[in-house]
């Protein structure tokens, strides 16, 4: 193990370029899925700094319980399987909002988890801290990658998409990912024909494939939330996107591009015409 010194980890946003939910298990109840998960530029910054007693703090403080915090559920697990861990207070600078579909309090735990990992290149933390959520899998991996079960399932890597640039648009009100579940009623859809055990497509085949997908909780989430709705179409209809669509269960939307100038554009006319929105600019990573 290193010595005692400050660390900083970046906690990227997610993607899910498409979320095809397939079915719901009878054994759990939890849903079959297949997603293409990418990662961003933009993100979260959490640090680690020697203390006398393990600590975590928000800026901004966003209220939630520290039980309820999946980064500090993480530093506890890790604890467990790394006693000798030195004290530390993790701060965490909030970039991503909250509710948003872009997995910040997953990244968040994740990061946890490659601070105990540089640390620790021996013990196996992601196996056991896997559970803490279902988008930790992907989250820890931080590649380009299609998933499957209940998303803990790694597929086929996808390259080709680094870079491309993304322009990120959230109404100011939330979706609940279990209202939009609900929402289907039992009509799931079928998954994209790109087999987890073949080569993924690049350049314009793989584009194509990109916007022959779905995502099968836009369509609940614009009915509970028409903000949505709204923020869909008005990605839609920028100039130079090739495609907008919904991450996770919302309530952030999406659009992305193959040059940033354009990109850059529609950022300023989102935050111009919808100033009390939450907006960014981000490239894939």
């Amino acid at each position: 193990m290193t010595p005692r010194r400050s660390d900083s980890v970046f906690a990227p946003a997610k993607l899910n370029l498409f979320l095809h939910v397939l079915d719901r298990r009878s054994s759990d109840g939890l849903h079959s899925l297949q997603s293409l998960f990418v990662y961003l530029s933009l993100g979260d910054q959490l640090r680690f700094s020697p203390a006398a007693a393990f600590d975590l703090s928000m800026s901004p403080d966003l209220g939630v319980a520290r039980a309820d915090n999946l980064a500090w559920r993480a530093l506890d697990a890790a604890r467990g399987l790394a006693p000798d861990l030195p004290a530390t207070h993790v701060t965490i600078r909030k970039h991503l909002p909250a509710e948003a579909g872009l997995g910040g309090g997953t990244a968040n735990a994740a990061a946890v988890v490659h601070w105990a990992e540089r640390l620790h290149p021996e013990i196996d933390f992601r196996t056991p801290l896997a559970a803490l959520g279902a988008d930790m899998p992907p989250a820890m991996d931080q590649t380009a990658r299609l998933w499957s079960g209940t998303g803990d399932r790694p597929g086929t890597r996808v390259d080709g998409l680094a870079g491309t640039p993304v322009l990120l648009l959230k109404p100011p009100t939330g979706v609940a990912t279990g209202a939009c579940f609900a929402a289907l009623q039992g009509q799931f859809g079928a998954p994209a024909p790109w087999p987890d055990d073949e080569a993924a497509p690049s350049g314009a085949e793989l584009q194509h494939a990109i916007k022959a997908a779905r995502n099968d909780l836009e369509a609940p989430a614009c009915a509970l939330n028409p903000d949505v709705a709204e923020a869909l179409a008005l990605l839609s209809g920028v100039e130079g996107a090739w495609l907008a669509r919904m991450t996770g269960s919302g309530s952030t939307c999406f659009a992305l591009f193959h040059e940033k100038g354009p990109r850059d554009a529609a950022l300023a006319l989102v935050q111009r015409t919808r100033p009390t929105w939450w907006s960014g600019a981000a490239d894939i990573i």
